[in-house]
């Protein structure tokens, strides 16, 4: 997808109530869900930022990561999850 359709989804998203990463990054302390474009994927999940392993928290590709350093992150976005207790995890698909 090009930069101007990943723009477009981002967008879409923030429409409905996501916020982009751009504008605002997600709290530690919270369970948010998430979409990233990163590296030609689209990386969705769920994470407590606050309860990443110490020693894995910046790996690329970590939820950490994409949230927090935005290094070759073509957009995302995010959102508090509705259910705090929801399970946590991370789903890629090719973008």
């Amino acid at each position: 997808m090009s930069e101007y359709g990943i723009t477009q989804w981002r967008k879409r998203l923030e429409r409905k109530g996501w916020l982009g990463l751009s504008r605002s990054s997600p709290p530690i302390d919270r369970l948010v869900e998430y979409h990233v474009v990163w590296q030609g994927w689209l990386i969705s999940g769920r994470c407590r930022l606050g309860d990443e392993p110490a020693g894995d928290r910046w790996e690329p590709g970590t939820p950490q990561y994409l949230l927090s350093r935005k290094h070759g992150i073509s957009d995302g976005v995010w959102r508090l999850a509705k259910d705090q207790r929801a399970e946590v995890g991370q789903v890629r698909r090719r973008y």
